[in-house]
């Protein structure tokens, strides 16, 4: 997935296409993102076109796990607070969201843990979430989210 890949006309088409989004997110998570840790959010319309991004810092520690500032659940909970009531003014409106991070192309427990995060705080929140994606170094990729357990 590369940017590269992206038609002049990108925006015209819906995020709902993987392909498309991966490329999206390749070119609004700089390197720079990447090697700092961000979470980025491509705000879509009620079409599921790209409309705007939102970049929020993620502290250092954050991919080590061991503080609550390194919590994804927590993490992603705090980005997404001040989001959520903007995304409420425009019914309809979906997300993309996307991990910036340092480190190897996967690391699939932690990409797993902010995958779900995003996946329960949008769906608890009322809103379409169109795909979540990490970016780092090597690349883009899309984690596999893990079903909760059936009691």
């Amino acid at each position: 997935m590369s940017f590269e890949n992206l038609s002049a006309t990108w925006a015209d088409q819906p995020l709902t296409d993987p392909g498309v989004a991966a490329d999206a997110v390749d070119l609004m998570v700089s390197l720079g993102d990447r090697r700092q840790g961000t979470f980025t959010v491509l705000i879509c319309d009620p079409n599921n076109h790209y409309r705007a991004t939102v970049a929020i810092d993620l502290p250092p520690d954050f991919t080590l796990g061991s503080s609550p500032s390194g919590n994804p659940a927590y993490l992603c909970a705090t980005a997404l607070h001040p989001i959520i009531p903007a995304v409420h003014t425009a019914p309809g409106t979906a997300l993309v969201l996307a991990l910036g991070r340092p480190g190897p192309a996967r690391m699939a427990d932690l990409d797993a843990q902010w995958a779900q995060a995003a996946a329960t705080i949008c769906q608890a929140a009322g809103i379409r979430l169109l795909g979540f994606y990490v970016a780092t170094k090597d690349g883009i990729y899309q984690p596999a989210l893990t079903e909760p357990a059936a009691a």
